[in-house]
């Protein structure tokens, strides 16, 4: 259980650079549930792939790259199954805040579920090309990444450049599995572990 709580502390140090989400988990695939109030990035690339989770072997997933992270009002939890713990039943709960806004240069966060209240995207893009690896077939680029992408067109009235943020999540929610993340700044970190000896949702605080 110790190692256990170590290592999921140390993925939700990176977890926190994501800056997407609140997770309502999926039934079955597990996953990490995030909350934040605003996220913003200077520049996103989300393509189909592919990834384990904590109950299946390969499930398909939105792999999004990310540039220039902020996120505001950012809380992580992860709830776990301990009944086969001796000693434990119910589930455990590490929950992981920062008081300040989170920062993070770049990463990668593969997800299977994202929602947010309010979204707005800069300079998008969403194509797709024939290729028979499905990673390649479809894509969906924002802000600077978009300026990269050689099948960037304008128009007759239509020019996609624009200034501001590649993407603006508030109230956004994420159910993600993996994360990977060049550098990220937590101001304010708190971690809590709860405990719901029951199994009925109710963890002690």
């Amino acid at each position: 259980m110790g190692v256990s709580i170590a290592v999921l502390a140390l993925i939700a140090l990176l977890v926190f650079a994501t800056g997407s989400a609140y997770a309502v988990p999926l039934a079955g695939i597990g996953g990490f549930t995030i909350q934040a109030d605003e996220l913003t990035a200077e520049s996103a690339v989300i393509y189909p792939g592919v990834d384990d989770t904590s109950n299946e072997d390969a499930y398909p997933m939105a792999v999004i790259e990310q540039k220039g992270v902020e996120i505001e009002g950012m809380q992580l939890m992860k709830t776990m199954d301990v009944n086969a713990v001796p000693g434990l039943s119910g589930d455990a709960r590490i929950v992981m805040t920062s008081s300040d806004t989170v920062t993070a240069d770049q990463q990668m966060v593969k997800v299977s579920n994202i929602e947010a209240e309010t979204a707005e995207f800069n300079q998008q893009v969403i194509d797709e090309s024939n290729s028979d690896n499905p990673s390649d077939q479809f894509g969906i680029w924002a802000g600077d990444a978009s300026e990269n992408q050689d099948k960037l067109q304008n128009g007759r009235i239509t020019d996609i450049s624009n200034d501001g943020p590649a993407q603006k999540l508030e109230g956004a929610e994420i159910q993600a599995h993996y994360l990977a993340s060049s550098s990220i700044s937590i101001p304010g970190l708190s971690l809590e572990v709860q405990y719901d000896e029951d199994g009925d949702g109710q963890f002690n605080e």
